[in-house]
């Protein structure tokens, strides 16, 4: 399954044991405007609910106008949209990367929860990123009130490298630590077998 977005750039659609990770379209804003709502969803990565259907509309424009790779979660046993989990062409803010750096970045419904799709979505976009050859290495990162999205990266093998002080201007301008977490192509090769088992697909 292939699609373009709004610059004809294609996405390929990646699938895991339990989802399909594709592009986002806008017929998915009221799937989005759903979660993206919630009290406990945004501000846990940093941004304000969503007030509007409106502005999920925006949201999935800006999605697939970025030179990112941004992906829809979709639950493969009914087609639901869950979340969403992007590959950034970037480290974490205040970390240093002399080679070729990707940060995934994730958020899930709330009625998913603890039901580990986020690693599984991780597992498989890091396989991507090396396996396709777009990263020399991955990070990932959390606020320290996120404890949920600690033990994603404590499930994926991503080691810990530093705490940064970050203002939240996209929320309530208050001033938070991120924690901040990374895996190099040697930790890839180490843990390759295991991500494809969390994934649930074959290498």
């Amino acid at each position: 399954m292939e699609g373009k977005d709004i610059r004809g750039k294609a996405m390929k659609a990646m699938y895991t044991k339990n989802l399909m990770l594709r592009e986002w379209t806008f017929n998915d804003a009221e799937a989005l405007f759903d979660y993206a709502r919630g009290p406990e969803i945004g501000p846990n990565a940093g941004w304000a609910p969503h007030r509007d259907l409106e502005e999920s509309r925006r949201v999935i424009e800006m999605f697939r106008a970025s030179e990112d790779e941004i992906y829809a979660m979709v639950l493969r046993e009914t087609g639901k949209v869950v979340g969403s989990i992007g590959l950034h062409d970037r480290a974490p803010e205040g970390m240093q990367s002399a080679v070729r750096a990707k940060e995934i970045g994730y958020v899930l419904t709330r009625d998913m929860w603890g039901k580990g799709l986020v690693p599984e979505a991780c597992a498989r976009l890091i396989i991507h990123a090396f396996g396709d050859g777009l990263a020399d290495e991955v990070w990932c990162g959390h606020y320290s009130f996120n404890g949920r999205s600690r033990s994603v990266v404590v499930k994926t093998g991503f080691r810990y490298v530093g705490t940064v002080r970050k203002t939240l201007d996209r929320l309530d301008g208050s001033e938070v630590d991120l924690l901040a977490y990374r895996m190099t192509r040697d930790d890839f090769e180490e843990l390759r077998a295991v991500l494809a088992e969390r994934a649930g697909i074959g290498l």
